[in-house]
């Protein structure tokens, strides 16, 4: 097939302020412009933190100072592979100095095999590294989130659903969204209801200049071959379908959007200091508890490096931990705060028992199969060196092609099947055999989980189960995989804990990918759907023999031996607000208590937003939940 029936390359009219880097350096600052104290401290330079720090930072009464681990990737080489969005395929920065590049212990479910986990470790976090799709949860998702934190309102927290039916409005402040253009819309069929994004926020989303034409079979050749209808009114509460998803791209130059852009197109803000390659070593804590008997923190230490100086901040008001689902409850271990036998065998002195710290954690498991590509891929173009190849149009391009589906869709072959597996899923009740813990409360808050994911995420049809994704970016292939969005991992969880307290030593990460059967028989449903998706693009001449893994892998055992990460790590600080800490605080991914059918990138910062909503409505001393997972 022709390149120029491919691609299409068009002039952009869309006008969105560019940002300087000198007006991008304004509120980053140096260590000899470091003050005392600050009303707020938020380590973590991500996005959860970032927004936090802009909207914080509109009272100009009070201080905010945010401390990133990394560097600010403002050097001109990096800013350019950051900058680029295709970048994250092509030149990606996962494995250089500005990814965490984390590791998970052997799993014994995936063949034993360990498996990366890169996090962004520059400013802008993992924003800087991400694929950019803008994919929001359902409704019923978030109203089931409200419903589990609902009891917080007897004791006058404030947190009720109608916080939560706010919550999209909140997110649209931080956005500015833009539509496709005429012909990339086209070629792609790219359908969406502006009404379900912001216009005046920092964050651009939009779409990229160039759309390869197999994404315009898309939807057409899912709901032919599975009878998945698409989705024409994406990121609006409603979630199953298939559709061309939004992305973080600016159009006006091509370039990712990160949650840079929250700060980077700040006018000067004295009471806004952000500091880069400033590792939180751990949170100080007063000997005297306040008069309630929690503990109060009154500082931050951190350092440049391993052998580095450690400096120590002060906080007049709160610590609000964006580090992540790994950072923030290592900050917290570090700090004495989680399970004590954790914190004694680390060597870490025990200030405030809490058995759920870095417990909870869940990842969204994906498995794929590729087949050769009977038209020219993106990775083709990238490959050819051509002058088109390194054009910004060209170098936007993200095929954001993904579908969900739910249960009764994942069973449409066997529906019989599909009541078995329902039958056989253990009741709350009985649901806590492989619990990571010993703590009686964590247990229970376990079952909660369970019960709800029973009566509320699994037997909702309008709640996805699985995610399909296609892409084009590998040489001469195709491919799709399969995401499970919900894992029944919630009664067999991971964790994220220390066993050492150096603050540079790594964190142990265990997952437990695929430790409950129900997580298995469900990867395996989608894999079959992957191949019959594939055998309609085959028919249509699109696609050719199948690469990998091939035919030969059929069984359970092999499927497990494939399956891998979405890299969507939530849930290691399922708490909000933490007991037992005065002014401490968790406004990250690692607090949702169960994963969403989305990509982490887009609800991430929906604790900042409810953290604003508290800050604004109740005073700082409110009275916690007693329930302490």
């Amino acid at each position: 097939m022709p390149l120029l029936a491919l691609l299409l390359l068009f002039t952009s009219t869309i006008v969105i302020p560019l940002v300087s880097p000198s007006l991008s350096q304004r509120n980053i600052i140096s260590p000899s412009d470091l003050r005392p104290s600050y009303d707020y401290i938020i380590p973590g330079g991500g996005l959860a933190g970032l927004v936090l720090a802009s909207r914080l930072s509109e009272d100009s009464s009070v201080s905010v100072l945010v401390l990133e681990a990394g560097a600010s990737g403002d050097d001109p080489e990096d800013r350019a592979r950051i900058n680029t969005p295709s970048g994250a395929y092509f030149t990606s920065i996962v494995g250089t100095q500005y990814d965490w590049a984390h590791r998970t212990v052997p799993q014994g479910n995936m063949g034993g095999r360990v498996i990366g986990w890169p996090r962004g470790k520059v400013l802008g976090g993992s924003t800087a590294m991400n694929a950019m799709y803008l994919v929001g949860p359902s409704s019923v998702e978030i109203d089931a989130w409200a419903e589990l934190l609902g009891s917080m309102d007897d004791d006058g927290s404030g947190m009720s659903s109608s916080t939560f039916q706010s919550m999209h409005a909140a997110m649209r402040k931080s956005e500015i969204f833009v539509p496709p253009l005429t012909q990339p819309q086209r070629v792609g069929n790219i359908q969406y209801e502006t009404g379900n994004y912001g216009s005046g926020g920092p964050m651009s989303v939009s779409y990229p200049a160039v759309q390869m034409s197999i994404t315009g079979n898309w939807t057409s050749t899912l709901l032919s071959a599975l009878g998945i209808p698409p989705l024409t009114s994406p990121n609006g509460g409603t979630a199953l379908g298939g559709y061309i998803s939004p992305s973080s791209i600016n159009p006006s130059n091509w370039t990712r959007s990160s949650s840079r852009s929250c700060i980077d197109a700040l006018s000067p803000r004295d009471n806004l200091h952000i500091m880069t390659n400033a590792h939180v070593t751990r949170i100080v804590f007063s000997d005297s508890r306040s008069s309630n008997g929690e503990v109060v923190a009154t500082g931050i230490e951190f350092a440049e490096r391993r052998e580095g100086e450690r400096k120590v901040v002060n906080v007049s008001r709160e610590i609000i931990l964006a580090s992540g689902p790994i950072g923030s409850p290592r900050i917290l271990l570090l700090s004495g705060v989680g399970p004590k036998d954790v914190l004694e065998s680390a060597g870490v002195g025990v200030v405030e028992e809490l058995g759920g710290v870095g417990g909870f954690l869940q990842d969204h498991v994906t498995s794929g199969i590729t087949w050769r590509a009977n038209f020219e891929t993106a990775g083709d173009i990238h490959a050819s060196r051509s002058e088109f190849s390194r054009t910004p149009e060209f170098l936007s391009t993200l095929i954001n092609a993904i579908a969900f589906l739910n249960l009764s869709t994942l069973f449409s072959h066997s529906p019989s099947s599909l009541s078995t597996f329902t039958s056989q899923l253990p009741s709350g009740d009985t649901s806590t055999s492989l619990v990571p813990s010993s703590y009686s409360e964590v247990r229970e808050g376990y079952k909660v989980l369970y019960k709800l994911h029973l009566e509320k995420i699994l037997s909702d049809p309008g709640v996805p189960q699985l995610e399909l994704l296609m892409s084009v970016v590998g040489e001469g292939v195709v491919g799709i995989q399969a995401a499970l969005q919900h894992p029944f991992r919630l009664d067999s969880m991971g964790r994220i804990y220390i066993n050492s307290s150096n603050p540079f030593d790594e964190p142990v990460i265990d997952p437990g990918y695929l430790s409950h059967s129900a997580d298995i028989i469900l990867m395996r449903q989608g894999m079959k759907l992957i191949r019959r998706l594939g055998e309609a693009f085959q028919d249509l001449e699109l696609f050719g023999d199948e690469v990998y893994p091939g035919e030969r892998v059929q069984s359970d055992t092999q499927w497990e031996s494939w399956a891998g990460t979405q890299y969507h790590p939530i849930g290691s600080c399922a708490m909000l607000p933490l007991h037992g800490l005065a002014n401490v605080r968790v406004i990250d991914s690692s607090v949702y208590p169960f994963e969403f059918a989305a990509h982490v990138c887009l609800s991430s910062p929906f604790p900042s937003f409810t953290f604003i909503y508290f800050i604004s409505h109740f005073p700082i001393s409110y009275k916690r939940n007693e329930t302490r997972y």
